[in-house]
């Protein structure tokens, strides 16, 4: 079975379904941003997790080329601080940046509609 395009383009639809295939379009746009947004998330965590992965494997090879015992505490000591100050500052910029991505999607999402009720208010009030 093959969809000719041209069958549900045409003019003479009635105004429901031109309003429907508006609405399919917008829930198919507003989908593929929520996607890229995410996607943009799982870079920036990613990059974050590959970051702080090299400095655990910088703290192993610094543990072992340690001799005492009080080298080593502050060497840890070190490690925790800076990774805590590095776990919170990521948390807080996925949730600005997640913040973001709502919040243009939300203005899409506002804009999709108000031209979709536009479209249909248009389309009953035609003779």
């Amino acid at each position: 079975m093959s969809w000719n395009v041209e069958e549900f383009n045409a003019p003479d639809l009635l105004p429901f379904v031109k309003a429907g295939q508006k609405l399919s379009h917008a829930a198919v746009a507003l989908q593929m941003q929520s996607t890229g947004a995410l996607f943009s998330l799982q870079i920036e965590a990613a990059s974050f997790l590959s970051r702080r992965f090299w400095d655990d494997l910088r703290l192993i090879e610094t543990l072992m080329r340690r001799d005492e015992f009080a080298d080593a505490y502050d060497v840890f000591v070190n490690f925790f601080q800076n990774a805590t100050s590095d776990y919170t500052g990521e948390v807080a910029r996925l949730a600005f940046l997640g913040a973001g991505f709502a919040s243009e999607t939300a203005g899409r999402a506002r804009e999709e509609a108000e031209a979709t009720i536009e479209d249909m208010r248009a389309a009953t009030l035609a003779p």
